[in-house]
């Protein structure tokens, strides 16, 4: 199952090799006579002039590619250069696999495949431990990951969701950094993809076999039919549309505006398309239609099922009231309120305005506790807040990016655009 779907995905998420900057360089110095090296692919050195002969150590030399390798006292000119991918993966048996097989293919296909293994206990431990001059720093090797690596995927999931309890000041010294590197990878247009992936959980919020169960048949769905038929119509539902409008009830009611905000389609796949509209992101499992809201247009008030707050844990029946697209009043069950405040003072920037409208569109998601999985679901919607550049299309700038999920079906949950109904009690409204 494994390697099938390793393959699956990187038929989805492109990574391979990219043009060498230095060949341009080397043309504008050398002009025909490095042209004509280019062209030859392979050669001997007997089948050089003599100018050409000068200039082959300096197109052999590690920094400058190589343009040209030897082997066997043959020459042969590699005119691209394979791009960066960085894959972190949680470190428990099967994501580690996947994290392996999906470098194989990369590997083949000459990227430069660099694998990290993460826990988030050894992120607690971390984050205990540094001084907090340490925690406000930002590591070299992080801004270099930002500037230099061309995409990165991380696999897997959170084993404690909760894991930031305690430590929620020295988390928000961090917080900086990480908004700033946030706005390196956007502005480069980083590809990034979060692939889900069932692991062993300090907790589950349902049963540990269901759990498993659903987010496999999750990602087996990403890539069906179904999937792409209900993003269609959305898609086509919500383009050229200014006003949304979201009841339901419970006493939802929650307006904003989407004019000219291109309708992103995530339906397991990264093409040409997707690429030239800068729509760089990727979710495993997927299946949703979202877009970014003018930042400042969501008025009213929603109440949302499931908030997965990452390193906070999980907050049920969160109510949020927002004025001009800002939070300015919430409440939730139990301790939710709390947790959902010391997320939001753990983070900076734009962290408690609206970021982000999504459909989900996977008939097989269902309720596990996981974002990646449940926002998904046939039937939902989700608001962010936060963080809603790159690839979202939004101005928001911030170190969070925080999807709520509301169940719509069974719930009279409507959607209007434009005063059309195209979602009637969260199905599309055919």
């Amino acid at each position: 199952m494994l390697k099938q779907i390793a393959k699956e995905f990187v038929k989805s998420f492109p990574c391979g090799r990219k043009e060498n900057k230095k060949i341009e360089y080397f043309k504008k110095k050398y002009g025909k006579n490095f042209e004509e090296i280019l062209e030859m692919k392979t050669f001997f050195e007997s089948n050089l002039n003599q100018e050409q002969r000068k200039i082959l150590s300096e197109l052999m030399k590690p920094i400058n590619g190589p343009i040209v390798y030897k082997k066997d006292n043959k020459y042969y000119v590699n005119d691209k250069i394979g791009e960066c991918l960085r894959i972190v993966y949680s470190d428990f048996e099967e994501p580690r696999n996947l994290a392996l097989l999906i470098a194989e293919e990369y590997w083949k296909r000459g990227v430069h495949v660099s694998l990290i293994p993460t826990l988030s206990s050894i992120s607690r431990k971390h984050l205990q431990v540094i001084p907090e001059y340490t925690a406000a720093e930002l590591p070299e090797p992080s801004k270099i990951f930002a500037e230099k690596f061309d995409a990165r995927i991380f696999i897997g999931g959170d084993e404690d969701d909760n894991w930031i309890r305690g430590l929620e000041s020295k988390q928000l010294l961090s917080a900086p950094s990480t908004q700033y590197l946030r706005q390196i990878m956007d502005k480069r247009k980083v590809r990034w993809c979060v692939f889900g992936w069932p692991i062993k959980k300090k907790k589950y919020y349902v049963k540990p076999e269901f759990y498993r169960k659903v987010f496999i048949e999750s990602i087996k769905s990403t890539f069906s039919k179904e999937v792409k038929e209900y993003c269609n119509y959305y898609k086509k539902a919500l383009e050229g549309c200014s006003e949304i409008k979201i009841t339901a009830n419970d006493g939802t009611e929650l307006t904003f505006n989407i004019k000219n905000r291109p309708i992103l389609v995530a339906d397991g796949i990264i093409d040409e398309n997707d690429m030239k509209n800068g729509d760089v992101g990727l979710n495993i499992p997927d299946g949703e239609v979202f877009l970014a809201p003018h930042e400042y247009s969501a008025n009213g008030k929603i109440k949302f099922d499931f908030v997965a707050t990452h390193g906070f844990g999980l907050i049920k029946n969160l109510w949020i009231e927002f004025k001009d697209g800002k939070v300015i009043n919430f409440k939730a069950d139990g301790s939710g309120t709390k947790r959902f405040k010391k997320f939001l003072d753990s983070n900076t920037g734009d962290k408690d305005r609206i970021a982000e409208f999504g459909i989900g569109t996977n008939p097989s998601a269902k309720f596990i506790g996981e974002t990646i999985v449940d926002e998904k679901i046939l039937g939902s919607i989700h608001i962010a807040i936060g963080s809603n550049q790159g690839a979202y299309h939004g101005k928001n700038v911030a170190s969070s990016h925080l999807d709520m999920i509301k169940i719509m079906k069974g719930k009279q949950g409507n959607c209007w655009a434009d005063g059309k109904l195209i979602m009637k009690d969260g199905m599309p409204n055919l």
